[in-house]
């Protein structure tokens, strides 16, 4: 209840995510995928210009521990759901993405 009430702190985590939104959205066009706006604690991303799909990408996250969502339904199959985290987090996901782009799934 005191961290819903407590406005300056609820304004610094609502300011956090949307700095790390926006470094994640351009980190993963800087790799050649495709980010839909986002205004959520996610984003929408298709590796689909990477050469990669985004299943054998989902694939390849999940197996190292770094969780995405990804959805087999046609209009949306060749996209990720990636979630805002910390900057830790974010990190992660990017060295493990990068991996993922240099080797032939």
């Amino acid at each position: 209840q005191a961290s819903v009430n407590d406005e300056q702190y609820h304004e610094a985590c609502v300011l956090k995510v949307m700095l790390t939104r926006e470094r994640l959205c351009h980190e993963l066009t800087a790799r050649g995928f495709t980010v839909l706006p986002s205004a959520a604690n996610f984003v929408f991303a298709s590796p689909e210009k990477t050469g990669k799909t985004a299943r054998d990408l989902f694939d390849y996250l999940n197996e190292h521990d770094v969780l995405v969502r990804h959805w087999s339904q046609p209009l949306i199959k060749d996209w990720l759901r990636i979630s805002i985290g910390t900057d830790v987090e974010t990190d992660r996901f990017l060295d493990v993405l990068d991996e993922a782009l240099a080797i032939n799934l």
